[in-house]
């Protein structure tokens, strides 16, 4: 499997997103707020897009910290940054390459 590192991911999605163009990303959901019960499975999201903070969007930590894009249905979507596990670009007709953050 191809692998790509996490801060080259974030970054092409910000620019297809610019473009016009849209991506897949797969990444473990978790929230600081709402403890988890059983087993994390991993979510996928397809044909998303790079989106701004809105102002409802508040974060206890650094922003920088969380990687923000809308679902294919237009729908506010947040996740952390480094649980981004897998990301699909049209170049390469969105097969998923695993994202490597630390190396």
């Amino acid at each position: 499997m191809e692998t790509i590192r996490g801060i080259d991911a974030t970054a092409k999605a910000e620019t297809i997103s610019k473009i016009g163009g849209d991506f897949s990303i797969v990444f473990f959901p978790f929230s600081r707020k709402k403890t988890s019960k059983g087993d994390i499975e991993l979510r996928t999201y397809a044909h998303c897009v790079c989106r701004k903070p809105l102002p409802k969007d508040r974060f206890d930590i650094d922003g920088k910290h969380f990687f923000l894009f809308s679902d294919s249905e237009g729908n506010p979507k947040t996740c952390y940054r480094n649980l981004i596990r897998y990301i699909g670009f049209p170049d390469d007709n969105y097969t998923l390459k695993k994202v490597i953050w630390y190396e």
